[in-house]
């Protein structure tokens, strides 16, 4: 099986959710945090890392799993709101960095090819095009805030209170 790393990506990610100096920082969740991705290839394109340093969905304790389940769902109906996507794409592979998280992809009819896996799309790394798509903070601001504007309100929706959830705005967290 799969070994949590060290020195892990995800967990370096956390840190900076945690201190509130990811620039791509969307919320903090119970079971994680929701961050814009580093390629905005796909806009709106996100991720949900989870708190626990496991690497496979099965060693979570079945209310934690559930709940990382639901969290994930909400992030991707407000990724799906906020963006008009007409389809959600969701991976959980790990097979590069061994710490659970979800990728949550908007797919649009106007895709390159929209029946294709992202990843056999995506801009090779280093080129002109992946530069241009790269997560920018100032560009980017406003996709952050609808995507963080559709989760409180898909929450809200669910009957999750603030105490469970901290958006952020531009980098400040709110409750």
């Amino acid at each position: 099986m799969a070994a949590h790393q060290e020195p892990c990506e995800i967990c370096e990610r956390l840190a900076q959710c945690r201190a509130g100096t990811h620039p791509g920082l969307i919320a903090e969740l119970d079971t994680g945090y929701a961050v814009l991705g580093d390629s905005q290839q796909f806009r709106g394109y996100c991720l949900l890392l989870a708190k626990a340093p496991v690497t496979e969905l099965d060693e979570l304790a079945p209310t934690e799993r559930l709940r990382l389940l639901e969290e994930m769902s909400q992030l991707a109906e407000a990724v799906r709101r906020a963006t008009g996507a007409h389809k959600i794409n969701y991976e959980a592979l790990g097979n590069l960095v061994h710490h659970l998280h979800w990728h949550i992809f908007p797919r649009r009819l106007t895709d390159t090819d929209p029946t294709a896996p992202v990843w056999g799309q995506m801009h090779p790394a280093g080129s002109p095009a992946a530069a241009a798509c790269r997560f920018d903070p100032q560009r980017d601001a406003g996709l952050k805030r609808d995507i963080a504007g559709a989760l409180r309100a898909v929450r809200a929706g669910a009957g999750v209170g603030a105490r469970s959830e901290r958006a952020t705005t531009g980098g400040v967290r709110t409750a």
